[in-house]
C-alpha cells in the first residue's frame, strides 16, 4: 500500500521578492550594485527599490535581466507575478481578518454538512472560500447583491426564514445549473414536452426518474437541479432565469414525499410556461405576493396531475385497491392521488400514506 504524498509549500515561499535573486546573482558574478546600476541602465536607487520588492519588474526591466544575468525575461515575469499575487493574498488575509463576523451570518455549517464548500480552521482561508461559492470578490460586493422580493413569492409568515439562507439556496442551483448543458429554451418543445414528463411520474426510484427529467428539460432550455435547504431557508420550489434562454427549476425536496415532490416540479413550470422570465420562490402557503400568478401556477399542477375530467372520482375512493386501480387507469402513482386526497381534505391526513414514496437526502 502507497504511502500519500504531502505538497510542502511554505506560506513565506511567494512573499520573497524577486529582487533578491536580483541580489545574489550580482554577487555571484562580482558586480556591486553601482556596477549593475550602470549595465542595466538604471540609477542606484532605482536598483535599490527592485532588491527591497519596492519597484516591481516590468516586461522592460525583465529583458534587461535577461541580458545581464542570463536568466530569460519569463523567469523574471513569473517571479514578479508570484510576488505581487503572494502580497495581495496575504493583504486580503489581513483584511478578511477583520470580517470574521459575517461567516456567522451565512449558514456555513449547512454549507459545509452540504459539501458545497470545504472546511478550514483559518478563518480567512474559509472566508475566501465561501465569497468563491458566492461569486464574489468581497463581503461588501455580497452584501450589495440583494433578492429581488417584488417577485411572486409564496411563504408563510410564521415560517422562521432567512434572506441569506435563501440566498445561499439560490446560489448553489445556480452554480449547478450552470454545469448542466442545455439547449434554448423553448416554449413550444417544453410544452410538447409536458407528456413525456408526466410519464415519468410512475416510476419510483430517483435513479429512475431523475437522469431522464433533467435529460428532457435540458432540451427545452430548461436546467433542473435538486438541491436541500439549509436552515431558515423553508422553500419547496425556485424558478429562475440564469440568462435569457436558460430556464432554473430548484427543487429542495421539502416534504419528501412523490406527491408534493411532482407538485413541485409542475408548479415550476407552469411559471416558466406561463409567466415573465422573474424570479419565484415557492414555500408552505401563507403570504403570497401575487395570488393570481401563484393560482394560474398551482392550477396547472393539479390539472396535469390529475385531469379535471377524473377528480369527481376522487371523493368515491375508499380503499388502497381503489387508489391504486384509478392510478393507474389514469398513469399516475398512487402516492399522487392520495396527496390530492389529503388536499381536498376528502380523506384525513393521516390516511393511506404508506402509498406515497418518500425521499430522504443521502448525508454524503
Amino acid at each position: 500500500m502507497s504511502k500519500e504524498i504531502y505538497k510542502f509549500q511554505p506560506d513565506w515561499l511567494h512573499l520573497v521578492p524577486p529582487g533578491l535573486s536580483i541580489k545574489e546573482d550580482m554577487v555571484y558574478i562580482g558586480l556591486s550594485q553601482v556596477d549593475f546600476a550602470e549595465r542595466m541602465g538604471y540609477t542606484q536607487k532605482h536598483i535599490h527599490k527592485l532588491i527591497k520588492g519596492e519597484a516591481s519588474i516590468t516586461a522592460d526591466t525583465a529583458l534587461k535581466l535577461e541580458k545581464v544575468l542570463s536568466y530569460p525575461s519569463s523567469f523574471w515575469m513569473n517571479a514578479e507575478s508570484n510576488y505581487r499575487e503572494a502580497l495581495a493574498k496575504e493583504e486580503e488575509k489581513n483584511e478578511l481578518k477583520k470580517e470574521g463576523d459575517w461567516l456567522k451570518k451565512i449558514p456555513l455549517k449547512n454549507m459545509i454538512d452540504f459539501r458545497w464548500v470545504g472546511k478550514f480552521s483559518n478563518k480567512s482561508e474559509q472566508l475566501i472560500e465561501c465569497l468563491k461559492f458566492y461569486g464574489v470578490a468581497s463581503i461588501k460586493a455580497f452584501e450589495s447583491q440583494e433578492l429581488d422580493y417584488k417577485v411572486a413569492f409564496k411563504a408563510s409568515d410564521t415560517l422562521d426564514k432567512d434572506n441569506i439562507a435563501i440566498k445561499t439556496w439560490l446560489r448553489k442551483g445556480e452554480v449547478e445549473a450552470i454545469k448542466i448543458t442545455c439547449k434554448p429554451f423553448s416554449k413550444v418543445k417544453l410544452k410538447a414536452t409536458l407528456d413525456e414528463l408526466r410519464n415519468l411520474i410512475i416510476l419510483e426510484k430517483p435513479d429512475d426518474f431523475l437522469p431522464k427529467l433533467i435529460n428532457l428539460c435540458a432540451e427545452c432550455g430548461v436546467a433542473v437541479v435538486f438541491a436541500p435547504t439549509p436552515k431558515k431557508c423553508p422553500m419547496s420550489g425556485a424558478t429562475q432565469w440564469i440568462s435569457p434562454d436558460k430556464a432554473l427549476l430548484l427543487l429542495s425536496l421539502r416534504y419528501k414525499t412523490n406527491d408534493a415532490l411532482w407538485f413541485a416540479f409542475f408548479h415550476e413550470i407552469a411559471h416558466i410556461l406561463k409567466h415573465k422570465k422573474q424570479l419565484f420562490l415557492e414555500g408552505r402557503g401563507g403570504f403570497v405576493k401575487d395570488k393570481q400568478l401563484e393560482s394560474e401556477a398551482d392550477k396547472f399542477a393539479t390539472e396535469l396531475l390529475i385531469p379535471v375530467n377524473f377528480s369527481a372520482e376522487l371523493s368515491t375512493l375508499k380503499t388502497k385497491a381503489s387508489i391504486k386501480e384509478f392510478a393507474k387507469r389514469i398513469n399516475i402513482a398512487p402516492g399522487i392521488v392520495v396527496g390530492r386526497m389529503h388536499h381536498q381534505s376528502i380523506i384525513g391526513w393521516s390516511r393511506f400514506n404508506d402509498l406515497k414514496v418518500k425521499y430522504e437526502w443521502l448525508n454524503d
